[in-house]
C-alpha cells in the first residue's frame, strides 16, 4: 500500500477561519473551541486577525477578542 499524506489545519488556524466568517454559529464553534483547548497559541491567532483586520478594514481582531472573553 502506498502512502498518503493528509494535512490537517491547527485549532488556531479552525478560529481564524471561524472569526473571519462570523456567523453566530462560527462564533459559538470559537467559544467552544477555546474553553476545550486551553493551549491555544493566542498570540498566532492574534497576529493573523490583526493582518487580516487591517488588509480587510474588518473588526476580526476586536471580535475575537468579545468572543476570547465570553469563554473565559
Amino acid at each position: 500500500m502506498g502512502k498518503t499524506s493528509v494535512r490537517f489545519a491547527s485549532v488556531e488556524d479552525v478560529i481564524v477561519h471561524k472569526v473571519i466568517a462570523g456567523r453566530p454559529r462560527d462564533l459559538e464553534d470559537v467559544r467552544s473551541i477555546l474553553i476545550k483547548n486551553p493551549g491555544v497559541d493566542l498570540a498566532y491567532v492574534r497576529r493573523w486577525l490583526k493582518e487580516f483586520s487591517e488588509a480587510l478594514a474588518e473588526p476580526f481582531l476586536e471580535r475575537f477578542e468579545q468572543t476570547w472573553e465570553e469563554s473565559q
